[in-house]
């Protein structure tokens, strides 16, 4: 049995993106003793299975692994520098080429990854970049629904510019049923009290892919919700709230069909314009095998 140890973050600033992606993977070495361990302050206990909680300023290892993967914005060079110290195989999940990574797998779904950020290869570094190797979560594979007329709304698991409120009632004269994703307690009361709105308060996972699947368009962050409406061939406008989501090659590459930045001058009336139109081409890249491909790599270099 193999000892394999999985390390990322989450929680109430940083949203649930890496959590979500990097856990989908966890899944496909399920098989394996596997471990996954979280910095987060909010406890996930009640949507993910045995999360262990602990801190990148005290984190330190007493014990060896055959494979440790790390996805992370915040961890330094030190922290990855010692996670390869006590593993045979490490996988970094990298967005943007942070930092200078050791020795290991480099994963980035980039579908531009190879040339923005990658052009050259190290020796002894595999490199996974790309639309083939986003990791999809299980729950999207197997749900079969029935297509409806609705809007499907949510600006990541967290709301860091309070966008949710301000483009519903933006758009509320749009005659098409509206599904609003929220974590925030307040604000999804506050949105209940709108007509023509059904809102899911932190839903379980089967309910919120329920919902996506059964859109015929939708508004998202620049986030893994971005590339999983793309893998469902939904329609959608990604609202862009910091520099580092200003990524056109979702554009380029039909992954979305318009961006647009909170900055921009009439930007709900933009954002309005977007939900009239009717014709979309969405790239089908995205197969829903790329943690098993992640996978199977890893355990091929093992």
């Amino acid at each position: 049995m193999l000892n394999i140890a999985f390390f990322s973050e989450a929680g109430s600033k940083r949203g649930y993106g890496h959590l979500i992606r990097s856990y989908t993977i966890f899944e496909k070495f399920n098989t394996q003793n596997s471990i996954f361990y979280l910095d987060s302050d909010i406890n996930f206990d009640k949507k993910f299975n045995d999360l262990h909680y602990f801190k990148w300023k005290t984190l330190t290892l007493q014990k060896q692994y055959d494979i440790i993967l790390i996805d992370s914005y915040e961890a330094d060079l030190q922290i990855y520098t010692m996670l390869k110290q006590h593993s045979k195989v490490l996988i970094c999940i990298d967005d943007f080429k942070r930092i200078d990574y050791p020795e290991s797998i480099i994963v980035n779904f980039a579908p531009d990854a190879n040339i923005l950020f990658y052009p050259e290869k190290k020796l002894n570094y595999t490199y996974l970049l790309g639309l083939k190797y986003i990791p999809i979560r299980k729950n999207f594979l197997k749900l079969n629904v029935k297509k409806k007329k609705q809007i499907f709304i949510m600006l990541g698991g967290v709301d860091t510019a309070n966008l949710s409120l301000a483009i519903i009632k933006h758009i509320q004269n749009i005659h098409i049923d509206k599904i609003v994703v929220h974590n925030d307690k307040k604000i999804a009361q506050e949105l209940k009290k709108l007509t023509g709105i059904k809102v899911l308060y932190q839903p379980d996972d089967e309910t919120l892919i329920q919902a996506m699947k059964e859109s015929s368009f939708a508004i998202t962050a620049a986030s893994m919700s971005a590339y999983e409406l793309a893998y469902l061939q939904i329609p959608s406008v990604v609202i862009s709230v910091a520099k580092n989501q200003d990524s056109f090659t979702l554009l380029e590459h039909n992954i979305t069909n318009f961006i647009l930045h909170i900055d921009e001058l009439n930007f709900l009336k933009k954002l309005a314009h977007q939900l009239e139109k009717k014709e979309f081409t969405i790239t089908k890249a995205i197969d829903g095998f790329g943690a098993q491909r992640i996978y199977h790599k890893a355990m091929e270099l093992l």
